[in-house]
């Protein structure tokens, strides 16, 4: 059972492929509580002179009032109760401490502080020297900034166009032109996954960290040039691939046949744990959590057992982490995924448990 069977090409493909639709995440409704649960935080750069703190409430949102936000215990904003996340200008170079307080109906109030560490709240560590910033994220989580190897995503700007045909890779490696388009990042041929006009998902090639340049050609012509931030920010897939809700993973008792945990919909189906004699297994996928010294995984905050993660052995880009189902989980419906790769927090992704 250490790595189990690994998937089809068919299946990675989906992955990779998904709608990249993004959702909220839907309100629960319950009676207002006096109880305060600390959030869940990530941070990232989101340009070179701002910076972008996430954070995932686990109190229901009926319950919570507003998210008051400390910088080195200076109140620097507000947000309110459906927010999950803050930005602020902090210009290049910067790096502090963020404080998160979540403040209940009922008074109470929960705090969870930053760790200060690069990239969760360092927007960059050199400036742009004028060239504009790419927008480009991790395919797994939208997040920034993205790590050398690892599947990646670009979005054209409002009224540009990356390429002119809309195509997906049919084979491995990836071709590094799909239909003419091109890309590479410090003169680097990438390999693309998948081009549209507003969209190209691709594997970054092995470059260094912090700011590199790239330049798309389009089928057409087009040329599309900037610079994209890199860096370490692990990421997990979703079902719906937004980085938000249920977690675009498997379950399995034995390692030869697997469930979805979502349905056509891209909605959560309730799982089971297993029995202590034979327990259950969640295969997730992600993309820059390979070759890192620790990964761990939790389930509502209680420890899980990682059986084996690692790189996918067939699919450029992709990792996969192997989970063992706490029995004491049986029954508790909704809950949250958080996966700690050497020290730096994942998106936070959702799973339903089932009797």
């Amino acid at each position: 059972m250490k790595r189990m069977r690994y998937l089809t090409f068919s299946f990675l493909f989906l992955i990779f492929l998904l709608v990249f639709s993004v959702q909220k995440i839907s309100e629960f409704r319950v009676e207002a509580q006096t109880s305060c649960t600390p959030p869940l935080y990530q941070g990232y750069p989101s340009a070179c002179g701002s910076l972008t703190i996430l954070w995932l409430n686990r109190d229901p949102i009926s319950s919570i009032s507003r998210f008051d936000i400390f910088r080195y215990g200076v109140k620097v904003g507000e947000a309110p109760a459906n927010a999950l996340s803050f930005s602020e200008p902090v210009g290049c170079g910067f790096g502090s401490s963020y404080t998160i307080t979540q403040v209940m109906k009922s008074g109470a109030t929960c705090s969870v502080t930053t760790t200060g560490n690069a990239p969760h709240t360092r927007p960059c560590d050199m400036c742009t020297a004028g060239q504009p910033v790419l927008n480009v994220v991790s395919s797994a989580s939208y997040g920034s900034p993205v790590m050398a190897e690892s599947l990646v995503t670009i979005f054209a700007n409002p009224g540009e166009t990356l390429t002119s045909i809309t195509s997906s890779a049919t084979s491995l490696p990836f071709p590094t032109s799909l239909g003419g388009t091109q890309i590479t990042v410090e003169d680097i041929p990438a390999g693309l996954v998948y081009v549209s006009p507003t969209q190209i998902n691709f594997l970054m090639p092995l470059v260094r960290p912090g700011y590199v340049n790239m330049v798309v050609t389009g089928s057409n012509g087009q040329r599309t040039q900037g610079i994209a931030f890199t860096g370490f920010n692990p990421s997990i897939f979703t079902a719906n691939g937004s980085g938000k809700g249920v977690a675009a993973a498997l379950v399995t008792s034995d390692g030869r046949t697997y469930q979805p945990i979502f349905d056509a919909y891209k909605n959560a189906v309730p799982i089971s744990v297993g029995n202590g004699v034979t327990p259950n297994y969640l295969v997730l996928f992600g993309t820059a959590i390979r070759n890192q010294s620790s990964v761990q995984v939790k389930i509502n905050g209680q420890n899980c057992k990682v059986v084996w993660s690692g790189a996918h052995p067939s699919m450029p880009g992709l990792d996969q982490i192997n989970v063992e189902l706490p029995q004491n989980l049986r029954g508790v419906g909704k809950s949250y995924l958080t996966v700690i790769v050497s020290g730096f927090s994942t998106n936070f992704p959702e799973l339903l448990i089932g009797g």
